[in-house]
C-alpha cells in the first residue's frame, strides 16, 4: 500500500506568505525557490511514502469503518471460511462451529443485525451467540462477586458500563437498545432492593440470562467428556511418538535434553494438558504428566502477569483482584485442580475486592494505590 503525499504538506499555514515578504538579502535564495516550484509541483503526485505493515495495522484499527463495509468483510470472511473448512452454515448442532474470535465486537453486530441483508439466519444466529458469549465472560466476574456480597448493582453497573463501550452502529440496533433499556431497569432495581438479584422480567435481560444460566446445574456428563479429553491427549502424545521414532529418534519430555524430539504442547488446550498432569486414569506415564503440569504452570503464570500487567492502567487493587477472578472463573474444574486452586482463592479474591473498594474510597483524595500483592 503506498500514500500519496504532497511536497507542500507539511508547510504551515502562511508560509507562502513569507516567502515573498523576504529580504532583497534573500533573493538568490527565493529565486532559487520560485524557479524549483513548478518542478517540486509536478512531482507532488508522484511523492509516494511506502507505510509500513505496523503503520497499515495501526491504520485499520484506528480508522472508523462503517456498518456496511464491516458486513461486506463479514460477508468474505464467511464464505472462505466455509471453503476451507468445508461448510455451508456456522452451526452445527446449534453450536457455533466456526472460531469467530478473530471478529470484532462491531462486526459480530453488523452480522447479528444482518446488516445489508447480507447474511443467512445461521449467521445472524451465530454471530448473536458469540456477542453473548463475551457478554458473559466479561460479566462472569461480576457474577462472583455479587452471589459473595449482595452486591447485585455493582453487577448491573457492570453490565452497562459494557453495553456502553458500543459504537454508534452497534448503539442503532434494536437489540442494544432493548439489552440497555433493561439492563438500566435492572440496575434501578437493584439499588431500590439490596442484596438479592432484581427481577427485570425482561426477556432482553442479558444480566439476568446470565444469572439464570450459571445457576443451573449442567446436565453434560463430566467423566464422559474427561474420558473424551484423555483419548484425545493420548493419541496426541502418541502421534508425536511415533513421529520420532521414524526420525530415528525418541519423544522427550525435559528441555534440558538435546538428544531427542521435544514434546509440542502447542496444540493442547489447558484443559487437556490438566487432564494429562492430573493423569486420574493413569493413561499417562510420569514424564508425560510432569511436563504438561510443567506447561500448564507457564500458561497460567503468564495469564497471570498479564492479568496484572501495570502498563494496561489497572494497577489498583480491586482492578486487580477482579481481572484474576475473570481468570479464576475461565479455568476448567480440571484446571483448578491441577493448580491447586481452591474456593478459597476465590473468596479470598472477593474479600481483597471489598477491602479494596473501602481503601481506595478512603484514600482517593491522596491519588494512593495499593498493588494486589500487599493483600496476598
Amino acid at each position: 500500500m503506498t500514500t500519496a503525499v504532497s511536497s507542500n504538506s507539511y508547510l504551515p499555514a502562511g508560509t507562502g506568505s513569507a516567502y515573498t515578504a523576504s529580504s532583497a538579502s534573500a533573493a538568490t535564495t527565493s529565486s532559487a525557490r520560485t524557479a524549483s516550484s513548478a518542478t517540486s509541483s509536478s512531482a507532488a503526485a508522484s511523492d509516494q511514502i511506502t507505510l509500513s505493515d505496523a503503520a497499515k495495522a495501526y491504520l485499520a484499527a484506528t480508522t472508523p469503518v462503517d456498518a456496511a463495509t464491516l458486513a461486506a468483510d463479514a460477508r468474505q470472511w464467511f464464505d472462505q471460511q466455509y471453503a476451507a473448512n468445508n461448510l455451508t452454515s456456522p452451526l452445527l448442532d446449534g453450536q457455533v462451529a466456526l472460531d469467530m474470535t478473530s471478529l470484532s465486537r462491531a462486526t459480530l453486530s453488523a452480522i447479528a443485525a444482518n446488516s445489508q441483508s447480507l447474511f443467512s439466519q445461521d449467521e445472524t444466529a451465530a454471530a448473536g451467540l458469540a456477542l453473548q458469549k463475551r457478554f458473559d465472560d466479561a460479566m462472569t466476574p461480576h457474577v462472583v462477586i455479587a452471589r459473595h456480597t449482595g452486591d447485585y448493582a455493582g453487577l448491573y453497573q457492570a453490565a452497562s458500563d459494557y453495553l456502553d463501550q458500543a459504537g454508534a452502529d452497534e448503539r442503532a440496533t434494536p437489540l442494544w437498545q432493548s439489552e440497555k433499556q433493561a439492563v438500566t431497569a435492572g440496575l434501578a432495581l437493584a439499588k431500590a432492593s439490596p442484596q438479592k438479584a432484581p427481577d427485570t422480567g425482561n426477556a432482553n435481560d442479558p444480566v439476568q440470562a446470565l444469572l439464570t444460566q450459571t445457576s443451573q446445574a449442567s446436565s453434560n456428563g463430566a467423566a464422559t467428556d474427561t474420558a473424551s479429553i484423555t483419548a484425545n491427549a493420548r493419541a496426541m502424545l502418541d502421534a508425536q511418538a511415533n513421529q520420532a521414532r521414524d526420525a530415528g529418534t525418541s519423544l522427550v519430555f525435559n528441555p534440558k535434553l538435546t538428544n531427542g524430539q521435544q514434546v509440542d504442547f502447542s496444540q493442547f488446550d489447558n484443559q487437556t494438558l490438566a487432564v494429562v498432569a492430573l493423569n486420574q486414569s493413569a493413561s499417562f506415564s510420569s514424564d508425560e504428566s510432569r511436563a504438561a503440569k510443567a506447561e500448564l504452570n507457564s500458561r497460567n503464570r503468564a495469564s497471570i502477569m498479564a492479568a496484572l500487567n501495570p502498563s494496561s492502567g489497572k494497577g489498583d487493587v480491586q482492578s486487580q483482584s477482579l481481572a484474576l477472578l475473570s481468570h479464576y472463573s475461565g479455568m476448567s474444574a480440571a484446571e483448578k485442580a491441577a493448580m491447586g486452586y481452591t474456593d478459597a482463592l476465590q473468596s479470598r479474591l472477593i474479600s481483597n475486592y471489598k477491602t479494596a473498594g473501602l481503601f481506595q474510597n478512603s484514600t482517593a483524595s491522596s491519588g494512593t494505590t495499593a498493588s494486589l500483592f500487599a493483600y496476598l
